[in-house]
């Protein structure tokens, strides 16, 4: 007990510790996290008074604040100081600069005094421990050494050279490191330690996903660098000149002499190396760091198709679009929104464990929820709404009718206060009357209406508009002023202005209404011009949100809004503090660096603060930031060392606040639609209850009692459905029963063994993606309806029933399929540019083939159903309807062949839909179209809320900048009339300087002339798609028709950011999160009834899926000797270190790299190839070829191996044949350049060992495992997003086919719609948002025609189409909102396992099941000894195993409760194994009564997986009724016993005689044979408890030993022999060994003890009798052993109860007599031995 004491008062001090514990924390932050080491500097002790001195000081608490206004003031002047170029200076920065000296000195005191306080460095908290305190001294030491430098160079008298005055670049950023300090503000919030630690805590996730893209863009740099080195230095030069021949507005591209690439068109141009590359020699594949930062950038989706096109020039268009179509879908789509997974999982996580801190949390939500839409409620109406029973409560004054009242007549005399009291009831009545008014609906709609009319005047404002519109505008504009004015008194007369005021949307409304009267006032008299506050008046519309109240889900959404502005706010603020910090550090390093010789203007630069601070942002919204990033390379001196250093700062930039700030965004959105989704679902809830109420309330009065009572259980039985309660397991079980037929459920997965003779379930309403096995289902046969079709054929009409049997056929599906297919292509391959070519006539005839087709097949199908006259006739389906369309418009189509009339131009467009037909033939399809639906409706609310936003901006947006963004093409001149004439433009670096150009007044493309235009605009901001050149536009604007001035008013950019907050991070997000949050919750649809949630649903499938695996370990003592080499450790690390060095060599090539290099790597790779066959051959060896294709890493390894082999031999060949300039060179051997390219696709086999690296990482094998897992998800999302495209695409050929490719235009050779493969990839650039602004703009109309299309004379400039904008803004939404939210929907619903509490079991525990039962069952035959079971669970650690550490009586409870069924030969199977661990873990069903809960749990079963066979069923659910021996019965019999024993001991040396050995021996000796002898070691062993201790445990074993107890041949694991054969006395048959070989002493026959084996026979010993005592205590410890089921179950005990007499050698009247003799001194030691009042023993309880 001493050694506990200690223990125990700890815990009892645990109050006194965290209060402790409290001061500490308080201390510590006082002084930003240290305690007082005892010594400082190793001479200052604590007594020292200097060091008391600085103590007080440091923890002085106006010295923090003292010292973080000083940081503040430091961020100050680094924002007011003015970089210049060539460092350049002006007064105020040298003022700054002596200013830098004052900060130096009190940062240099505060480091000193800290120092002496705390120490330095040896203590556990000394001052160097603490980050912050790191930074400060790096930046403090930093300062101090510049200005020793500095003083030096004076003294000395040596003059600093012009760029390193001032102590150079380096220490000035070191100094911008000072603005990090502030960051210690993060810990002062609250709510931002949420958003701070939930990114804190993804941060391991997060770390294995960006060593997976490291991985990633490692692999793609490599592939790159094999495939693209050198490719990119040739450019077009006019001839024996270095001028690089470009036409206007196109960038200098690669070319090529030979081969597919760009050839050089112009006259006088050729083709000739020697140019540094694209972007200055930035970007390119020649080494691996810059293929690395290329791959990066294209990850990043910004200027990935400059890079493509570049790569297109220089090689060909064949398949470079293969290498980058899939680095974005895998890198971008997939990888990058890994991070959304991780993060939305972590933050609702931390949200939720801050909110669960109180006790009272449950209680807190409810509150709140009700609150949030309380208060918002409150917010719209409060105003409007006083209810009648606040009357009398002082809410109006003189309002009561009693005392006053009466006093008042006692004073009638005075006739003045009589009219004042007539006057106050006149008063008190129109007041009343004026309320009733103002609360009813009328009023409400007419101010909507004026609402909505004044939303009308603002919008018809435009450019140019004529003086009578204008006139109207003001006058309505004060109409309406004037009428909201009376709204507004009226409402402050009715209710009184403290309540008024009470309303936020009151005080909202009475601040837009004064501001509109100051503003007419101000006009009038002629203070300021009209446009100042005209922006006010478009804070009215805000009024549009009052519609929400009548809005119960908009409310509700808008209520979750405002919810999130909370968490939104704190994480703005950390943004803030985040662009703050870089643009300081931006001004640090590149401020007046951005200066460049070919003259033009960068405007994203960092030259001063508020500049710095849009380009941060702009870098942040991820748009043209590689541009930047070019910018600032080629500041610092170009792509070589030092320069390209710069790219961390933008990679990091980028990297922390696009993927990590701006996700948390998304987070915090789909955390607060959650809820409000589930507010609604509460409200829908509560008003179908009121409607059952009212139900049986309306139906109770007039129906009769039978009636009734069939009602009332109705709508129980539809609440229990609501709450999902069994009302009984009876009435669940019918349920079942009859909703087999019409159970909503997806295609269950078709990897089970047997039962498909079930009938097929509906369509299920669920867009859950199913994998694409089950596509092959049995359409339920469309029985064909009573009435007659045409009026003509009848049901019973023989041509009809015909006709139905070719429908149902499935060949018939096929064919339509196939022909749907065939269709399809036809379309594709179509000529968009000439009609009348020869491809296209063979195709029209094609086209009637497939129209007459279709059109037979409707008409049978009519004929079959009717047309649309009754009900399941044909057209009473909307897919039918769709089909009939699409066939109607072909025939149409047919009909009017010439193809002048522009209707039927757009009729053949319709013909596109032709796919869609597929939908209504492939069920999974039609799932995920119908679940799109679903989210389009939900996401309806959004819409029209972010609709609103944005036409509110438009208008802000037309009141600000209608007709400023005018231009002339020549930028002296300022307006329209001055623009007329030519002017002479001087261009560098051009074949002739001087170029004469005609001055044009143009307008922005995008611009704010009239509220359309605006919204538009806005739009493409919305998609961070070229927003910075329109902001730079906006804050050049000035005038009306006037041309821009520069930076005229950089203010305006505050429209810009909070238009991008608002709706771009904000509503966006919450689109983005509403599309997730229905998909989430549609897949969650169909499980609805269901009792088991989606962990427990996984992890049942997998128990039922899983197949034990085949472990192999061969017999052939040399094989095994290679298996024991090939399976240890070492020899995976020695391979992974091969990998490595593999990659490292390869990673050595670059471009024009030596002979040298080139033949080294040579020889590396073919010593490489060699090693790795060796590693395959010893495999081959130790596995077989069976063993070792089965695991596909293998297959994997085999297929690179043997292409490496492949690569060798013909690199060899080639080799020799260069030498010899033979065979291989018949393409002419000069031309290296495109050396086939079959070696260099082998050669890509070298890259792809990479791959395996993947392998050796946990982390990383769980991302790639969910990453397959969400592939097998995919297949239907995939076909959609396919379809779209496919229409998509050949929409846009036949629209915008014919528009000229001009190079330096948007529509060039590379991106076009003249080819099918070329408009997906122009569709594929602009999903991903890659100027998709500038593509649309391309094919409005008015566009050049191709020379090759059939225009008429004149008509060259005829081409695209005004469609355009409606086409590409529908694509974008498309592909934007649902496509890309499908991919981060399916990966998030897979990816919650890794933000989840890894302590609950979920699917990715069990694979380490598999892998240890594959050590006791290598042969993989599913079963093992039920002993092993127990060793088995111990080596797995929880939640799914026992673990090392777990007492012998829990793991023999946990045990019993998993109850496997045992076969005959004592083994368990592996599924029912695993299916107990994870029913037990999960607590699937455990309660209440056992044989009911495994009905019900069996019933659940069939009902989700209709495929599984009955006969896995039994093996894990045992039917009832089955009297079959169970792990848990033999469990609990074993344990009974021990109990039995041991309390017989106890009782014993309580009554004082210890027995004779004798005695003893017997009974452990019987013990333990009636744990069945065979087991009796092992189960000692293996359930390492207490059952005995060790000396008796040891005499136990000697007995065995002399008594030589033999295994028997009946028994619990014999041969299952008669147990009446093997009476007592009856010598032992024979001698039975096991496999697991124990030690057998020299046969002596001996009595044979029944035991266990009386399980088989129940019945056999007589159990007619029972009584009182034994059962009693049997059912205590059965009770307390938490095994209650058994204790009910009278067979099992009386079973027991006889084994206990066989085991204690006595009959069961003994037995009876001893147990009441220990029931009697449990009641007679009362005192000392009774536990609780009840007549049980503490002993007893002890027991278990």
């Amino acid at each position: 007990m001493e050694t506990e004491a200690p223990i125990t008062s700890y815990i009892m001090d645990e109050e006194t510790l965290k209060r402790k514990q409290r001061e500490k924390l308080k201390k510590l932050q006082a002084t930003g996290g240290n305690p007082r080491p005892a010594r400082s500097l190793l001479f200052l002790t604590l007594k020292n008074p200097f060091r008391k001195a600085c103590i007080s000081i440091v923890e002085w608490k106006p010295f923090e604040i003292i010292i973080l206004l000083t940081i503040f003031a430091n961020c100050v002047a680094l924002a007011v100081f003015m970089p210049m170029p060539e460092e350049d200076t002006n007064n105020t920065n040298s003022n700054l600069e002596s200013l830098e000296y004052i900060f130096l000195i009190i940062f240099t005191l505060e480091c000193f005094l800290k120092i002496v306080a705390y120490g330095f460095l040896f203590h556990a908290d000394a001052y160097l421990r603490n980050c912050w305190n790191i930074l400060d001294f790096v930046i403090v030491t930093m300062g101090l050494f510049t200005i020793a430098v500095d003083f030096i160079n004076n003294i000395s008298g040596v003059k600093a050279p012009v760029e390193q005055k001032g102590g150079g670049f380096d220490m000035k950023a070191l100094r911008a490191f000072r603005v990090l300090r502030p960051l210690r503000l993060v810990s002062g919030v609250p709510s931002l330690q949420v958003v701070m630690s939930s990114i804190l805590k993804s941060m391991l996730p997060l770390f294995h996903i960006s060593l997976l893209v490291f991985f990633m863009v490692t692999i793609y740099a490599i592939i790159g660098l094999e495939l693209f080195k050198c490719k990119m230095h040739k450019t077009c030069y006019y001839t024996g000149t270095d001028i690089i021949a470009t036409v206007e507005n196109e960038k200098p591209s690669p070319c090529a002499e030979a081969g597919n690439g760009r050839r050089c068109t112009m006259n006088g141009t050729v083709c000739k190396p020697g140019w540094p590359g694209p972007n200055s020699g930035i970007t390119h594949f020649d080494n691996l760091g810059f293929s690395m930062l290329t791959v990066y950038q294209c990850i990043t989706m910004q200027g990935w198709t400059d890079v493509l096109y570049w790569v297109n020039d220089a090689i060909g268009m064949e398949w470079p679009w293969l290498y980058f179509v899939t680095l974005i879908l895998l890198g971008s789509f997939f990888i990058l929104n890994m991070v959304l997974g991780v993060l939305c999982g972590s933050f609702t996580k931390e949200r939720e464990k801050s909110s669960r801190s109180g006790e009272y949390q449950k209680l807190r939500e409810r509150q709140q929820l009700d609150e949030d839409l309380k208060g918002y409620m409150e917010w719209i109406t409060q105003a409007e709404v006083m209810d009648n029973d606040q009357e009398g409560q002082g809410l109006l004054p003189l309002q009561e009718r009693g005392s006053e009242t009466e006093s008042l007549y006692e004073l009638d005399s005075l006739n003045l206060m009589y009219y004042i009291r007539l006057a106050r009831r006149w008063n008190r009545f129109y007041r009343r009357k004026c309320r009733v008014w103002v609360k009813s609906k009328l009023f409400y709609w007419l101010v909507f209406l004026l609402v909505f009319f004044n939303t009308l005047v603002i919008a018809t404002e435009h450019h140019r508009q004529s003086e009578s519109l204008t006139k109207f505008q003001e006058n309505s504009n004060t109409a309406l002023l004037c009428l909201f004015a009376m709204e507004m008194v009226l409402k402050m007369y009715a209710l009184g202005l403290p309540s008024y005021f009470m309303s936020l949307f009151n005080r909202f409304d009475w601040f837009v209404v004064s501001v509109g009267i100051l503003e007419l006032l101000l006009v009038h008299m002629g203070v300021m011009s009209a446009m100042g506050i005209s922006v006010m008046r478009c804070i009215r519309l805000l009024r549009l949100i009052k519609v929400t109240k009548y809005w119960t889900s908009l409310s509700n959404l808008v209520a979750s809004l405002l919810n999130s502005v909370r968490s939104i706010a704190s994480l703005l603020l950390l943004l803030f503090l985040f662009i703050v910090i870089f643009a300081l550090l931006g001004m640090q390093v590149f401020g007046g660096k951005f200066n460049f010789s070919d003259q033009s203007m960068r405007r994203s630069n960092f030259d001063t603060f508020p500049q710095a601070l849009i380009t941060v942002f702009q870098i942040l919204t991820g748009e043209d930031w590689n541009i930047v990033m070019y910018d600032g390379i080629m500041a610092h001196g170009g792509p070589v060392i030092p320069g390209i250093l710069v790219s961390i700062y933008f990679i990091i930039l980028f990297v922390c606040g696009n993927y990590i700030l701006l996700n948390v965004f998304l987070a915090v959105a789909v955390d607060n639609l959650a809820e409000a989704e589930s507010l609604t679902s509460a409200q829908k809830e509560k008003a179908e209850e009121k409607k059952r109420k009212k139900l049986l309330r309306a139906s109770a009065g007039d129906k009769g009692d039978e009636e009734k009572s069939v009602l009332a259980k109705k709508l129980a039985e539809q609440r229990a459905k609501a709450e999902g309660i069994p009302t009984t397991a009876k009435l669940k079980v019918d349920e079942f029963e009859s909703n087999v037929n019409e159970i909503k459920d997806p295609f269950p997965p078709a990897d089970f063994p047997g039962d498909d003779e079930e009938e097929e379930p509906d369509i299920p309403s669920s867009p859950r993606p199913r994998p694409m096995a089950d596509l092959q289902l049995k359409e339920t046969v469309v029985p064909m309806p009573e009435a007659s079709s045409f009026f003509i054929f009848g049901p019973q009409n023989k041509f009809r029933k015909l006709c139905h049997r070719i429908i149902n056929a499935t060949t018939f599906t096929n064919i339509i399929l196939l022909f749907i297919l065939l269709s399809s292509i036809s379309l594709a391959a179509e000529d968009p540019i000439d009609p009348v070519s020869f491809r296209n006539q063979a195709l029209a005839y094609a086209d009637y083939v497939f129209t007459s087709v279709f059109t037979a097949e409707i008409v049978l199908k009519m004929t079959t159903y009717g047309a649309f006259l009754h009900k399941g006739s044909f057209c009473r389906n909307s897919f039918n309807i769709l089909d009939l369309i699409v066939v109607g418009v072909s025939l149409l189509s047919m009909g009017m062949e010439s193809s002048a009339i522009s209707v039927v131009k757009i009729l053949r467009v319709l013909r596109v839909l032709r796919p869609l037909r597929a939908i209504n033939r492939a069920k999974g399809l039609k799932h995920v179209v119908q679940c799109v639906f679903v989210a389009i409706k939900t996401i309806g609310n959004i819409v029209l809320v972010t609709m609103l936003l944005d036409f509110m901006f438009a208008c802000i947006g037309v009141q600000l900048f209608k007709g400023k963004f005018y231009a002339c093409t020549d930028p002296l001149k300022m307006t329209e009339v001055e623009c007329k004439g030519n002017f002479i433009k001087y261009q560098e670096n051009n074949l002739h300087d001087m170029v004469i150009h005609h001055r044009e007044w143009i307008n922005s493309d995008l611009n704010f002339d009239n509220v359309l235009n605006g919204m538009l605009t806005l739009f493409t901001v919305s998609t961070f798609e070229g927003w910075p050149k329109l902001l730079y536009k906006a804050i050049d604007s000035s005038m009306e028709d006037v041309g821009p001035v520069y930076n005229n008013r950089t203010e305006i950019s505050i429209f810009f950011i909070l238009y991008l907050i608002l709706i771009a991070f904000f509503m966006m997000n919450i689109f983005v999160g509403f599309v997730i949050v229905t998909f989430q919750e549609q897949g969650e649809q169909e499980y609805k009834n269901c009792e088991l949630d989606k962990n427990q649903r996984q992890c049942v499938q997998y128990a039922l899926k899983a197949r034990p695996l085949r472990c192999y370990i061969p017999k052939n003592p040399y094989q095994y000797q290679v298996w024991y080499i090939v399976t240890s450790c070492y020899f995976e690390y020695l391979m992974f270190l091969l990998i490595m060095l593999n990659t490292m060599c390869l990673g050595m090539q670059h471009c024009n790299q030596s002979e040298h290099i080139t033949h080294l790597s040579d020889m590396l790779n073919v010593i490489f190839t060699v090693l790795f066959t060796i590693e395959l051959i010893l495999k081959l060896g130790a596995f077989k070829a069976k063993g070792y294709f089965g695991d596909p890493w293998n297959v994997f390894d085999f297929v690179i191996v043997v292409g490496s082999i492949v690569d060798v031999i013909l690199s060899e060949i080639d080799a020799a044949m260069a030498a010899q300039g033979g065979l291989y060179c018949l393409t002419g051997c000069a031309d290296t350049e495109n050396m086939s390219v079959s070696i260099t696709l082998f050669r890509l086999f070298r890259v792809m060992r990479l791959v395996k690296l993947l392998n050796r990482f946990e982390g990383i094998r769980n991302l790639l495992w969910t990453f397959i897992k969400s592939f097998q998800a995919l297949p239907y999302v995939a076909l959609l997003i396919v379809m779209l495209f496919f229409i998509y695409a050949v929409i846009g050929m036949q629209v915008f086919g014919k528009i000229a490719l001009i190079d330096g235009t948007v529509i060039n050779r590379n991106n076009n719609f003249q080819t099918f493969p070329q408009a997906v990839l122009a569709l594929f650039r602009c999903a991903t948002g890659e100027a998709w602004q500038e593509v649309m703009l391309g094919c409005l109309y008015g566009q050049r025609c191709d020379p090759k299309s059939d225009y008429l004379p004149g008509e060259e400039y005829t081409c695209g189409s005004g469609i355009a904008v409606l086409y590409f803004m529908s694509f974008y939404m498309l592909c934007a909102f649902l496509i890309i939210n499908l991919f981060v929907a399916v990966i998030m619903d897979n990816f919650d396992y890794l933000t989840r509490d890894w302590s609950i079991l979920g699917p990715h525990h069990l694979d380490e099941f598999k892998k240890i039962w594959a050590e006791y069952d290598p042969e993989a035959t599913g079963r093992i000894k039920h002993l092993d079971v127990v060793t088995l669970l111990r080596r797995i650690q929880p939640p799914l195993g026992f673990g090392k550490f777990c007492p012998h009586r829990v793991a023999c409870k946990r045990l019993i409760s998993m109850n496997m069924p045992l076969n005959s030969d004592g083994t368990v199977t592996f599924n029912a194994t695993l299916f107990a661990l994870v029913r037990t873990a999960l607590r699937i069903k455990t309660e209440g009564n056992f044989q009911q809960a495994n009905e019900e749990l069996r019933a659940i079963i069939k009902k989700i997986w209709k495929r599984t066979s009955m006969k896995l069923l039994d093996q894990v659910i045992p039917p009832v009724g089955d009297d079959e021996v169970t792990v848990g019965k033999f469990y609990a019999t074993f344990l009974i016993q021990e109990h039995f024993r041991k309390f017989m001991k106890r009782q014993e040396e309580y009554f004082g005689y210890r027995p004779a050995k004798k005695k003893t021996t017997s009974e452990i000796q019987a013990g333990l044979r009636s744990i069945e002898e065979e087991a009796a070691p092992e189960l000692q062993r293996t359930i390492s408890g207490d059952l005995l201790n060790e000396e008796e445990l040891e005499r136990a074993m000697d007995d065995v030993a002399e008594d030589a107890i033999f295994r028997r041949a009946g028994g619990l694991f014999g041969n299952h022999a008669d147990p009446f054969t093997l009476q007592p006395g009856s010598p032992l048959p024979t001698q039975v060994t096991s496999q697991r070989p124990l030690q057998i002493a020299n046969s002596r026959s001996e009595e044979v003890v029944p035991s266990s084996s009386s399980y088989f026979a129940r019945h056999s010993r007589g159990c007619g009798f029972m009584s009182g005592c034994v059962y009693f205590v049997q059912r205590e410890v059965l009770n307390a052993g938490v095994v209650a089921t058994l204790a009910a179950d009278h067979d099992f005990v009386s079973v027991t109860k006889a084994e206990l007499a066989a085991t204690l050698h006595m009959n069961i009247h003994q037995l009876d007599s001893k147990a009441a003799a220990i029931l009697n001194a449990c009641a007679r030691h009362g005192a000392s031995t009774l536990a609780a009042p009840s007549p049980t023993c503490n002993d007893i309880h002890s027991l278990v």
